[in-house]
């Protein structure tokens, strides 16, 4: 709509001062609830995985040139960006035996969710942590890490790093690591000793969790299985940090989710952004009245504020769905809220 000739008048005179008045906010830029241009979006396991293949044959790693083998997951709805949404990169990395993806440092903190292969290891400020199907290992802003494979398959892992978010605050930064980055051999005293210590030393400060065991992991999921779980969600886990007994990390929280044979969710929407990672089985997730199919090793995204809900496709198998969410940016914020529909 035009607007008046005094109103253009007075534009006119501000904007050549870098100021701007109230007045010429749209409408449109105050809506009623939550949007965004990240659109629902399932990307297959074949597609994904044909192009780790492509990259194999074609990308090498090495320091000072391609660090990463990683295949990112581009949303059609901010496709400019080459992120997944408007807070989370996710990506799909293959590391090939004997290759070392060399050590650096970001602001950006980082997970790693296992899939397949054997032998490989990430090392994060000393701390070697082996690599093993649905393990969770965490990278935190600022840590220095690498990652190596001893083993004999390529590896293939999730990366999923808080990019889109640390970008729009204007604080990446990066250093790469000269040579190696060594593994600490120190013994910790708490598992050496248990509940006692040698006299005359003093307690250490307990080391970050950083990796969490697919074994141990599977193990609570199943328990809690047996009991009614959310209706929302399913049986459904949080990994969390037991030095606060918050979130994953401060910008990302991790969780998994067990759907038992046939099971269907209540559906709900909540104003954090959700991308799903089908870890085993197969199933159905309903975006906005839009079905989405999925299969072991897909991956789709649940915008914020869209209705969804999940079903398990199979009457005799599990499905089990591993997520992650920038729910804790909102809450810190108090900009979090959910609605369930019954």
């Amino acid at each position: 709509m035009e607007l008046p000739k005094e109103i253009q008048e007075l534009n006119d005179l501000l904007r050549p001062r870098w100021v701007s008045g109230l007045w010429n906010v749209d409408h449109a830029e105050r809506p009623s609830d939550p949007k965004t241009r990240v659109k629902a979006h399932l990307w297959k396991w074949h597609d994904i995985y044909d192009s780790l293949v492509q990259a194999k044959e074609k990308i090498s790693v090495a320091s000072g040139s391609v660090e990463r083998r990683v295949i990112r997951l581009v949303n059609p709805g901010i496709a400019e960006s080459e992120m997944t949404s408007h807070t989370i990169l996710l990506s799909f990395q293959l590391i090939q035996p004997g290759e070392v993806a060399p050590a650096h440092r970001h602001t950006m903190s980082a997970f790693r969710f296992i899939l397949q292969g054997h032998g490989a290891y990430t090392n994060v400020d000393g701390q070697k942590m082996v690599m093993k199907d649905g393990d969770l290992i965490l990278t935190p802003g600022g840590c220095w890490h690498e990652h190596a494979h001893e083993g004999d398959e390529n590896m293939v892992w999730i990366d999923g790093l808080d990019v889109p978010f640390v970008q729009a605050l204007n604080q990446i930064s990066f250093d790469p690591y000269k040579g190696r980055l060594p593994v600490s051999e120190n013994i910790d005293p708490v598992t050496f000793y248990g509940m006692t210590r040698p006299v005359g030393s003093s307690t250490p400060a307990a080391p970050p969790l950083l990796h969490y065991h697919w074994r141990d992991t599977y193990l609570s999921l199943q328990r809690l299985a047996q009991s009614s779980g959310n209706p929302f969600d399913g049986a459904a886990l949080e990994f969390v940090n037991p030095a606060t007994g918050g979130p994953t990390l401060p910008t990302m929280s991790c969780r998994v989710q067990l759907l038992r044979p046939n099971e269907k969710t209540k559906a709900h929407r909540h104003t954090s952004t959700s991308i799903y990672h089908a870890f085993r089985g197969s199933g159905t997730s309903v975006i906005n009245g839009e079905k989405f199919h999925w299969q072991k090793g897909d991956t789709f995204i649940v915008p914020l504020w869209a209705w969804h809900e999940h079903a398990n496709a199979s009457t005799s198998e599990e499905a089990i769905l591993f997520s992650m969410h920038d729910e804790p940016i909102l809450k810190a914020f108090g900009l979090y809220r959910e609605e369930g529909r019954e």
